[in-house]
C-alpha cells in the first residue's frame, strides 16, 4: 500500500451524461501558498483567512525549502487566502489536533485532538481560542480521550465533537457528544454509539438532525454501521442510506460528512465495508440522492454547488463511466465530481469490491485533476487529507510535497474559474494513461490514513493505538508492502492493544 510520490492525471474529454449547463470549476494550476512540516488534518476559512491544524513544527513562505525561512507553528497556523502570505496567528498545543471549526460570528475557533495543554495552560482534547491573536479562551470540557471532530451548530448555539471518548467532565458520553455554548455546559445529547470511532459529525441546515460517520457498528442497540441520522435529541432517525452504504468495523468507516441545503454528503474507505467514495442522502428520509462508486479511499470532501471536491487517493471510477485502473496504477488525490445524479452505477468488474449496478450516479470530472507528490511524514504514503474552499478558491491540505511537479508542502490553493465550462467527464476506461511512465505509482495502493494516524506522540500520551487501524490498510493491498514501512509483524502494534474499542 505506500506508493511512489507522484500522480498524474487523465486528459480524456467526453460530455457528463445527464449534467445539465455549465459549472464553474477551480483551475488545476496551483497558487503560491504557505507551507508546513508536517500534516494538516483540518481547515477552516473565515472571511480570507485560512486555519489549519494538524501535526507540524513550523511553517515557511511558498517557494521557500523546507529548513528555510522557517518560522515555529505548533500544530495550528494560518495564511490569507487570496495572497496565500503566511499569518501570525499562532496557538499552541502539546499534541496533535484533529478538527477546527468556527463560531458563527467567527471570533472564535474550537479544536478537538489529542493535546493536554493549549497555550501552556490545561486543556483536555477540546479547547477554543480567538481567531484575531490565537489567545485562549475558557471552554471548561475535558473528554477523556481524544476528539477526531468538532462542528458548531448552523445557528451558532451548540458545539458538537466526536471521536473515542467515553466520559466528557466525568459524565459518560459514548464517542459524541454536546456543548450548549452560551452557558458552556454538557446537552442532554448522549446517543450511546456502539463500539469504534465516531471520525465525523455535522448538523443539517436547520439544525434539526445530525449525523455521525465513523468505524461504529451500532446507534442505541440499532444496527447503524458506519453512519447514522439522529435527532437534535439523539435519537436514531430514518437512515436508509445504510441499506447500500455499510462501513464500519476493524477496516472500514465512513471518514468525513459535510451538509448543505442539497443533502448530507459522505465520503469513506474500506477494506472489508462496502464502499470507498463520495455520496448524497437527503436528510429528512436519509434515502441516497447519488454515489461516486470509483474506487479509492476518499478522506474528505467539500461541495461548492454544481460541484464536489474531494482528497482522497481514487484511482479506478468505470463503475461510473470513467478513467479505470492502469498497471502500475494511478491515483488521483484531487478529483471533483458533479454534485447531483447523472446517470446509476455499472456493474463492477473489479474483484473483491462490491457491486453497485444499478444505484444513482455522479460523474467524474476532467477539468480538474492537479498532479500531488505524496508525502511521508505520516508513514502512509498519502497526499491529501482535507478540502474546503469558498466560491473563489478550494484549498487542499494534506502532507505531500509538491504539487505539479514544483516543491509544495502541506498546504496549497486552487482559484475557481468565474467562467462556467461544461462537465466534462470520461468517455473511456483509459484510465488516466498519458504516455508517460516514469510518473506512475507502483501499483500498491495507498495506505489508510486517520485523521489520525500520529495521535499521540505528545499529549496524554497516547501512542497512535487507534482501534480503527483499518485507516493504515486498503483494499487489494499486498501484506508484504507493509513490511516496507513498519517491519514484519509491526502493524500489529497499531491495533492489537485496541484502545478505543470499548
Amino acid at each position: 500500500m505506500p506508493v511512489l510520490p507522484f500522480t498524474s492525471p487523465a486528459a480524456h474529454a467526453a460530455d457528463a451524461q445527464g449534467a445539465a449547463g455549465g459549472v464553474a470549476i477551480a483551475s488545476p494550476t496551483p497558487l503560491p501558498t504557505a507551507q508546513i512540516n508536517g500534516v494538516v488534518w483540518d481547515q477552516k476559512i473565515v472571511g480570507n483567512t485560512v486555519y489549519a491544524v494538524g501535526e507540524f513544527s513550523s511553517a515557511r513562505p511558498a517557494g521557500s525549502a523546507q529548513g528555510q525561512n522557517e518560522v515555529p507553528r505548533s500544530n495550528a497556523m494560518a495564511y490569507d487566502i487570496t495572497t496565500g502570505a503566511l499569518l501570525d496567528w499562532a496557538p499552541t498545543t502539546n499534541g496533535v489536533i484533529y478538527s477546527i471549526d468556527a463560531s458563527k460570528d467567527g471570533k472564535t475557533l474550537y479544536l478537538g485532538g489529542n493535546f493536554t495543554s493549549l497555550n501552556g495552560e490545561s486543556t483536555f482534547r477540546l479547547g477554543a481560542v480567538n481567531a484575531s491573536d490565537g489567545k485562549r479562551v475558557n471552554l471548561g470540557i475535558s473528554p477523556n480521550t481524544e476528539v477526531r471532530d468538532v462542528q458548531v451548530s448552523p445557528d451558532g448555539g451548540t458545539l458538537y465533537f466526536s471521536g473515542a471518548f467515553t466520559q466528557v467532565n466525568n459524565k459518560a458520553r459514548y464517542r459524541v457528544a454536546a456543548v450548549s455554548l452560551p452557558s458552556l455546559t454538557l446537552t442532554e445529547f448522549a446517543p450511546r454509539v456502539g463500539r469504534g470511532l465516531v471520525r465525523t459529525v455535522t448538523v443539517a441546515p436547520d439544525g434539526s438532525r445530525v449525523a455521525i460517520g465513523g468505524s461504529f457498528r451500532d446507534v442505541g442497540g440499532s444496527s447503524h454501521p458506519g453512519l447514522a441520522i439522529l435527532g437534535s435529541d439523539g435519537a436514531v432517525q430514518s437512515t436508509n442510506i445504510n441499506s447500500v452504504v455499510r462501513n464500519s468495523g476493524t477496516y472500514a468507516a465512513i471518514f468525513s460528512l459535510k451538509s448543505d441545503s442539497q443533502g448530507l454528503y459522505g465520503v469513506a474507505y474500506s477494506q472489508e465495508g462496502s464502499f470507498e467514495g463520495l455520496f448524497r442522502a437527503s436528510w429528512s428520509t436519509g434515502d441516497l440522492d447519488y454515489m461516486a462508486d470509483c474506487h479509492g479511499d476518499t478522506y474528505d470532501l467539500f461541495p461548492a454547488g454544481g460541484v464536489v471536491y474531494v482528497a482522497g487517493h481514487p484511482h479506478d471510477c468505470r463503475n461510473i463511466g470513467g478513467f479505470g485502473d492502469t498497471a502500475p496504477t494511478s491515483y488521483y488525490n484531487a478529483l471533483a465530481y458533479v454534485n447531483g445524479r447523472t446517470g446509476t452505477v455499472q456493474r463492477n468488474h473489479a474483484r473483491g469490491y462490491t457491486d453497485y449496478s444499478g444505484q444513482p450516479a455522479t460523474t467524474a470530472l476532467q477539468n480538474f485533476r492537479p498532479n500531488f507528490i505524496v508525502g511521508r511524514y505520516t508513514g502512509m504514503g498519502q497526499a491529501t487529507w482535507t478540502v474546503e474552499g469558498n466560491d473563489k478558491y478550494v484549498v487542499y491540505g494534506g502532507e505531500f510535497v509538491g504539487v505539479n511537479k514544483k516543491g509544495q508542502q502541506g498546504l496549497v490553493r486552487f482559484a475557481i474559474d468565474s467562467t462556467e465550462v461544461p462537465p466534462q467527464g470520461e468517455g473511456d476506461d483509459n484510465g488516466g494513461h498519458d504516455g508517460r511512465k516514469g510518473d506512475r505509482h507502483d501499483g500498491r495502493k495507498g495506505g489508510k490514513g486517520g485523521k489520525g494516524g500520529h495521535d499521540g506522540r505528545r499529549g496524554d500520551g497516547r501512542d497512535n493505538r487507534d482501534d480503527d487501524w483499518n485507516d493504515w490498510w486498503d483494499r487489494g493491498g499486498r501484506h508484504g508492502d507493509w513490511n516496507d514501512w513498519w517491519g514484519r509483524g509491526g502493524w500489529n502494534d497499531w491495533w492489537n492493544r485496541g484502545w478505543g474499542w470499548r
